[in-house]
């Protein structure tokens, strides 16, 4: 539309640029035309009783109006357009603005409403999640709960319905213990490449512990005594057992059945040979 603006002023223009040199001719055979009436009126009046002389006007005088008239018409035109495409493309400049700005409020708007649905359906799914973990909590604390109140039960110290027989000394068979002291698993015959210890109970709860008396459970324990033994033993340079090939206890350990597995309660004192 600006372009097209633009060339109607600039034709617009060219075309009044123009009429100056029509209006010059027409002064022109207007001025001609004078002349020769004069011409005619001199040619009388030389007959005539009472001749008068009458100077013929100059033709600068004829020319000089008619063109400054056409200039004045030119100026006046070309700021009429000039003011007119001016207004013109002074309103579409406001149109179009106004056109953006309603556009930007439009996506404004939009994106704040896409923002209030996300907020929306996060705070729903917080809201699930957390109701989902306080459940979950609350199932474990009840399992826990049930661990914690249920009466110790070893396999070999209790009968068909689950409870505990007292029937004189059990042994079981224990394997290493972990970082916390804990033995990480316990059977009531010896397992090779698992049993490294030998555990004596009465009561299926306090129990008292060696190093088995095995040659392969001293050789698989020799190999990582820092693993195998430490947790549960103390004893001069344990953590060194090259050359060695056998282990003695000195003096046994203790231990106390909690929630199904036995912990370290006191370490078994051992030395190597």
């Amino acid at each position: 539309m600006k372009k097209f603006l633009a060339f109607l002023l600039l034709a617009t223009a060219l075309r009044m640029a123009a009429q100056p040199d029509s209006i010059e001719w027409a002064n022109d055979d207007t001025a001609q035309r004078a002349d020769t009436e004069l011409n005619v009126e001199e040619m009388d009046g030389v007959t005539s009783t009472a001749p008068e002389q009458i100077a013929p006007p100059s033709p600068g005088t004829t020319e000089r109006p008619a063109r400054e008239l056409g200039w004045l018409v030119l100026a006046c035109g070309l700021a009429t357009l000039l003011a007119v495409g001016s207004g013109v493309m002074a309103y579409m400049a406001r149109r179009e603005v106004a056109d953006l700005h309603e556009s930007y409020n439009s996506a404004l708007e939009q994106t704040n409403n896409d923002m209030r649905r996300l907020a929306e359906e996060s705070a729903r799914e917080v809201n699930a999640l957390r109701a989902q973990l306080a459940r979950l909590t609350g199932q474990l604390t009840a399992a826990r709960a049930t661990i914690s109140h249920k009466p110790p039960v070893h396999p070999d110290t209790t009968t068909g319905s689950g409870t505990v027989t007292p029937h004189g000394p059990q042994t079981l068979y224990l394997a290493k213990p972990d970082s916390q002291g804990r033995f990480t698993r316990s059977s009531t015959g010896f397992e090779l490449g698992n049993s490294l210890f030998e555990l004596t109970t009465t009561d299926g709860v306090h129990g008292t512990f060696i190093v088995v008396d095995h040659a392969d459970a001293h050789r698989f324990a020799l190999m990582m005594p820092t693993e195998n033994l430490t947790n549960a033993c103390s004893g001069e340079a344990i953590q060194l057992s090259a050359g060695k090939t056998r282990i003695v206890t000195d003096q046994p350990g203790s231990a106390l059945l909690e929630n199904g597995s036995w912990q370290v309660v006191q370490k078994a004192v051992i030395h190597y040979e």
